[in-house]
């Protein structure tokens, strides 16, 4: 187990002035089976009136408005957080199912389907959900196997992709950012059987944000994470705030405003160890 520091800021320039400014907002990680989270700062500015909820996946988010004129938009979200991820974790068992389907970010293309064959001729298809067979593969080896090749696939070269790209392009490209690297390890995964669930978070030593994978063992009913685009497990230098499909469902920063402004953002995280000094403040 690590106790963690972290500060998120996002800051949003326009070019002129707008107004009617709504936004949702999934920064703020939440309290889970996981990682337990001590929110001590949380600054919105400007905003007139906000509100909290969850979206259909559980993720926390702020949503709110602010209709006055303004040229710059603000967030910093600060806390603590005690996570303790050890050989694994279980998640309600309907995510099992869910996390299966691919989404149109994650869809497996026939360039992908003969790069994973191997793994699912071999060991995936061995297994059968409801059989109570066990082939004797091990399945963490397996997946740390096939996340190695996707890190030895691709070379991590930002402003290659967008938002939109697609784990198929990207896998054609062979280059992208975290979120490909996780679009292309989900996108495998389920083509196998293999349940995987996109996440978005904060880790130890990145400068932005950043987003891995979950995939579940389903013989044992748990979960795994790991980081494709840093050929790792998941430890507990990891703090995420969202899971979902792909990443469309964990946008940090969504809004719309009137206004005929562009607009430009910077995201700045910083995520370190709890120093001692930092006890009662």
């Amino acid at each position: 187990m690590k106790e963690l520091y972290f500060d998120y800021r996002m800051h949003s320039g326009f070019s002129t002035y707008i107004t009617d400014h709504s936004f949702t907002l999934k920064c703020i990680p939440p309290s889970d089976e996981v990682q337990q989270i001590k929110i001590r700062k949380e600054n919105i500015t400007p905003v007139e009136w906000m509100a909290e909820g969850r979206d259909a996946f559980g993720n926390p988010y702020i949503y709110g408005n602010s209709r006055t004129a303004h040229e710059s938009f603000d967030v910093e979200v600060e806390g603590y957080g005690k996570v303790n991820r050890q050989e694994g974790y279980r998640w309600d068992e309907t995510k099992q199912k869910i996390y299966c389907f691919p989404t149109i970010l994650t869809t497996c293309v026939e360039e992908m389907e003969a790069f994973v064959r191997p793994w699912k001729e071999q060991w995936m298809a061995d297994f059968r959900e409801g059989s109570g067979e066990d082939c004797g593969w091990d399945f963490k080896n397996a997946i740390f196997a096939l996340m190695e090749s996707v890190y030895h696939h691709m070379e991590y070269c930002p402003g290659t992709t967008d938002v939109r790209t697609s784990a198929a392009e990207a896998f054609a490209k062979k280059k992208g950012v975290c979120q490909d690297y996780a679009h292309i390890m989900i996108a495998l995964c389920r083509y196998c059987g293999v349940p995987a669930a996109y996440v978005a978070g904060y880790m130890i030593g990145e400068g932005a944000s950043h987003a891995w994978v979950t995939v579940c063992d389903r013989r044992n009913g748990l979960w795994y994470e790991i980081d494709p685009t840093n050929d790792r497990w998941v430890d507990d230098g990891y703090i995420h705030v969202s899971r979902g499909y792909d990443a469309s469902d964990c946008i940090m920063n969504k809004g719309v405003y009137q206004g005929f402004a562009t607009e430009t953002q910077d995201i700045t995280v910083v995520v370190k160890e709890r120093a001692v000094e930092s006890e009662g403040k």
